[in-house]
């Protein structure tokens, strides 16, 4: 984090402003936490129902002890005892996994194993912490936590790992890793819990790039996604700039196209969207995996009954399903192009439409493993950009610690007494990233040897796509806003596509870093 200007951020208005809005030591708690709520909403693009989320922290400060939280000493055990012996009356959830806390809700208890739902009562939870423990930090990003990690990674903040498994206790324990990170690097920067806060929703913000200025790269995937009764509202006064959020597939790509079905009663495809962001795995949402969308296009009503009298889609297997966890089901090319037929024959103009990036005239031959995406995509593709083999080097082994090695696929122009002290930029290739934990995985060690290197440039690639970083000089990046981002056949057969991205990492350009 660069401590001048957070200097100057604290010396401002706004600054103080909303530093004082994250005072935890203020005596009138409730009204501190509405207008928290309020900056969250305003600010920071967040849903809270102000009234329903303070009666939510009313209900667990009742809950548990006026004391405190639990007794003994603060840990990583004693967190989690606490999280398995707790149980709570919490409202009926809503369709979309979430309480909500009025008073004409019908109360059910959460039983002590049940952390899906334990986990979701982190914005709460973690508001009523912040006020009564140091150690905890709020979360008011949990609906858009890909904002979150960015911010963090902005500031320099190094966030553990999301934990993927189906135990959900874990992702309840997620919430303490988090705040051990927060409060590292609020150690070592010598700051107060208000200034941290302040620093991770406001300060960070203004060194971010808005992506929804962006121009989407080519779709290759088409996602199915339900709309649940609450959704109606929202999509039946779509205009051209409705954006919203939605239970997707974590393989989403932005770009991708996404197809919005209104659940019962409705009962027919509403919409067709792109995805703004990829699947955001979200650890605090009952439904972890969920993607931004904009630009959505009304089309003809289809509805149920149509898919399953239509003599393609009652095939498919999705619509023998009647529909069932239709929240994030891949639609292949043959059945977007059928989907785009049905909406022609109701009177739909499909020009208006998104269409999938035709890549099927380009041939890389069998891609059976990492080793094949380097020789036969992206050596081709660094040939195409300037590149000779000189330029770079494969596998250069690094000193990490005193024994490790790390050894990252391609470094260009390293330089140094030992050639590994600086090179302006390295790609690390992989042979699949679809999942987002793959990307995320590719993404530290891609940033990890960056940062080794002093790097200004950390690519990652794998058999579909490539992705372009940069690096500052602190050694950050933001893994879900990179500079450039597309599938390798858009590259190779769109001159205009190649030539993009020549002047992001072409040789020349890549050269004049040194």
């Amino acid at each position: 984090m660069n401590k001048k200007l957070f200097k100057m951020y604290c010396d401002s208005e706004s600054g103080r402003n909303t530093i004082n809005l994250f005072n935890p030591e203020t005596e009138d708690v409730f009204p501190s936490i509405e207008r928290l709520i309020k900056f969250a909403n305003q600010e920071l693009g967040c849903k809270f129902n102000k009234d329903s989320f303070c009666d939510g922290v009313d209900v667990l400060w009742e809950n548990f002890s006026a004391k405190g939280v639990w007794s003994g000493e603060l840990s990583r055990n004693t967190y989690s005892d606490f999280i398995e012996n707790f149980e709570i009356e919490v409202p009926e959830y809503d369709d979309a996994g979430n309480a909500v806390f009025t008073s004409d809700t019908k109360m059910v208890v959460i039983k002590k194993d049940n952390y899906r739902k334990k986990a979701t009562l982190t914005p709460f939870l973690s508001i009523l912490l912040y006020y009564q423990i140091d150690f905890f930090k709020p979360m008011l990003l949990v609906q858009n936590h890909d904002i979150f990690q960015r911010n963090c990674a902005i500031l320099g903040i190094d966030l553990p790992p999301i934990p993927r498994t189906n135990d959900h206790r874990a992702y309840c324990l997620h919430y303490f890793d988090i705040c051990e990170a927060i409060n590292e690097f609020q150690k070592e920067n010598g700051l107060s819990d208000a200034e941290t806060c302040a620093a991770i929703y406001d300060f960070a913000s203004n060194f971010s790039e808005d992506q929804s200025t962006l121009e989407l790269p080519s779709p290759t995937n088409v996602w199915l996604t339900g709309a649940a009764s609450s959704d109606f509202k929202f999509l039946d006064n779509m205009d051209n700039g409705a954006s919203s959020i939605w239970a997707c597939n974590e393989r989403t790509r932005r770009g991708d196209i996404v197809v919005i079905y209104a659940t019962t009663p409705r009962s027919y495809i509403h919409s067709v969207w792109r995805a703004d962001t990829v699947g955001i795995f979200n650890p605090f949402d009952y439904y972890h995996c969920r993607t931004h969308v904009r630009d959505g296009v009304k089309v003809p009503p289809i509805t149920f009954n149509d898919l399953k009298t239509d003599s393609y889609f009652s095939q498919l297997p999705i619509v023998r399903k009647n529909l069932q966890g239709v929240n994030g089901w891949e639609l292949t090319v043959k059945d977007y192009s059928e989907l785009l037929r049905m909406i022609e024959e109701r009177g739909g103009d499909t020009s208006v439409l998104p269409h999938l990036f035709d890549g099927s005239a380009v041939n890389f031959g069998t891609i059976q493993n990492e080793h094949d995406v380097e020789e036969n995509i992206l050596i081709p593709a660094l040939r195409k950009l300037g590149y000779t083999d000189a330029d770079w080097t494969r596998q250069l082994s690094l000193k990490a610690g005193r024994k490790e090695k790390a050894i990252p696929d391609f470094v260009f122009f390293a330089n140094g007494e030992h050639h590994f002290e600086y090179a302006p930029m390295i790609i690390e290739a992989k042979y699949d990233m679809s999942s987002m934990t793959e990307m995320q995985n590719a993404f530290r060690q891609g940033l990890s040897y960056a940062r080794m290197l002093r790097a200004s440039i950390m690519s990652i690639c794998d058999k579909e796509r490539v992705i372009v970083y940069k690096v500052d000089t602190n050694g950050s990046s933001d893994c879900n806003n990179p500079v450039y981002e597309n599938h390798w056949a858009k590259i190779f057969s769109d001159e205009t596509e190649g030539a993009k991205l020549k002047q992001i990492i072409g040789r020349e350009i890549v050269h004049s870093l040194l």
